[in-house]
């Protein structure tokens, strides 16, 4: 089942079933867009990058890399290039340019991919006027959308991240904004509680390759506080460290829910490890964490996908309600598969209508899995390079995508070859120092020297006497 038609085969069960309004309602906007120049029409045309782009100007980087805009409107003349590339041609009203992540450059101009979050942001005060008395007072909601679209059929895609900050910077939770369907110029947009002890909101963009990019383009960025009722948004949480997936409603009352959808465009979940609502909590599950007590639920997942994890209330549709602070342990072990790409999106149905919920991540001390880190200990050492050079050339066509890429699959392409091998050099480089990974091979074994050759590297080990 394709990640993009989840939300859609969703609404279309339950819509078939009666439960489901076809014109669902979402948060309104009550505030205005707190995104600085989130149409990236302010730009430096002065500074340019590999095709003839402006640079981005109003947002930062800890790192000083300045990123790049691709052109809409076919004003990009560099060679080979074709105006008005991206799926769909330029999007409608979108300006002259939009983001890519695939070209940031420091102050030396070095090229570099924006592969994670925190790389390349936009930091929001929402500490004062009526947006921070909204949030101290424990009422108030988001509402974040913008439009994405890829380059021609490659599945890049582009990502929005939200951390909600307290006063010392530290990361309350986060939310995750991802194209869902890459094939055109589209609008998505997620929306959930504001934790109340926020300042400042940070909005991070950057981008998944799956194959070449990562060409995941982004635009119009339109973040706003609102004051829509909080018992709207229930959560997941994702825990780095054990792979386990949690639903919980910190709304502070009652919520019902009807069904919902936990999904992964990477295929990082793993169905056989899920504790469903239909298995373990639902009218034939007796028992002190029943959920719903009246009502038989209806797995929708396909057990042999990783895209997603999907159930409802299909006998009835009026679901159950869900305990304030109540918290449901939906897997018996790792239900997500451990990888440095989190882009779990959860969608639910309460009340007749589809919301979307807050996707947090717990663990690891806080912060992602760096790419490359393929064994997922929290470092990129000689241990990630076994596994790559381990599973060298071998067919990872069966293995889902998060899979393949704990196997070696650097490239998103379901292959382990000398593209993976160039990308763990770059990213081991980058973790352990300029050099590091030649110094992995100063007592060669024989092994090492029938891979490389069969990566098609030459490798030249020389001592000065």
């Amino acid at each position: 089942m394709k990640v993009t038609n989840l939300r859609r085969k969703l609404a279309a069960t339950l819509t078939a079933c009666g439960m489901l309004s076809s014109a669902a309602a979402y948060a309104a906007n009550l505030n205005t867009n707190l995104v600085v120049n989130g149409d990236f029409e302010h730009v430096d045309t002065t500074l340019t990058g590999d095709y003839n782009g402006p640079k981005i100007l109003d947002w930062v980087s800890a790192a000083g890399l300045s990123a790049f805009a691709y052109s809409h409107d076919g004003s990009t003349t560099a060679a080979g290039m074709v105006p008005d590339y991206a799926n769909g041609g330029p999007l409608a009203g979108g300006g002259h340019w939009y983001f890519s992540a695939n070209d940031a450059h420091t102050a030396s101009n070095a090229k570099t991919d924006l592969l994670s979050p925190g790389q390349f942001y936009q930091d929001i005060n929402v500490a004062g006027g009526a947006s921070g008395t909204l949030i101290a007072s424990g009422t108030a909601a988001f509402n974040l959308s913008a439009y994405f679209s890829s380059y021609l059929t490659q599945n890049d895609r582009g990502i929005i991240q939200v951390d909600f900050r307290d006063a010392s910077s530290t990361s309350l939770a986060t939310a995750t904004l991802t194209d869902t369907d890459v094939s055109t110029w589209g609008k998505d947009f997620i929306g959930g509680a504001i934790p109340a002890a926020t300042q400042s909101v940070r909005l991070s963009l950057y981008g998944v390759a799956f194959s070449g990019g990562p060409d995941g383009y982004i635009d119009n960025v339109d973040f706003r506080v609102t004051n829509d009722v909080v018992q709207q948004f229930l959560a997941v949480t994702v825990d780095r460290d054990t792979g386990a997936i949690t639903l919980a409603n910190h709304t502070g009352a009652p919520v019902n829910i009807s069904g919902y959808s936990i999904s992964s465009a990477f295929e990082g979940l793993t169905p056989v490890n899920w504790r469903s609502i239909a298995d373990n909590y639902d009218a034939g599950n007796a028992g002190p964490n029943q959920i719903d007590a009246a009502h038989q639920w209806t797995k929708l997942t396909d057990p042999a996908t990783h895209t997603d994890l999907s159930e409802a209330d299909l006998q009835s549709g009026a679901g159950a309600s869900l305990a304030a602070n109540r918290i449901v342990n939906l897997s018996t072990s790792a239900a997500w598969i451990k990888t440095s790409h989190e882009d779990i999106a959860f969608s639910y149905i309460s009340g007749g209508q589809v919301k979307t919920g807050i996707v947090q991540y717990t663990g690891n001390g806080g912060q992602p899995f760096a790419v490359g880190d393929l064994n997922t200990d929290g470092v990129i050492n000689a241990a990630d390079w076994v596994i790559l050079r381990t599973n060298q050339h071998t067919n990872l066509t069966s293995q889902s995508l998060a899979q393949a890429y704990r196997l070696g699959d650097m490239t998103g392409d379901k292959l382990n070859n000398h593209a993976d091998f160039v990308a763990f050099k770059s990213v081991y480089e980058a973790a352990n120092g300029a050099g590091s990974f030649a110094a992995l091979f100063a007592v060669p074994e024989p092994a090492t020297f029938v891979l490389l050759a069969g990566c098609g590297l030459g490798v030249l080990f020389t001592r000065k006497r």
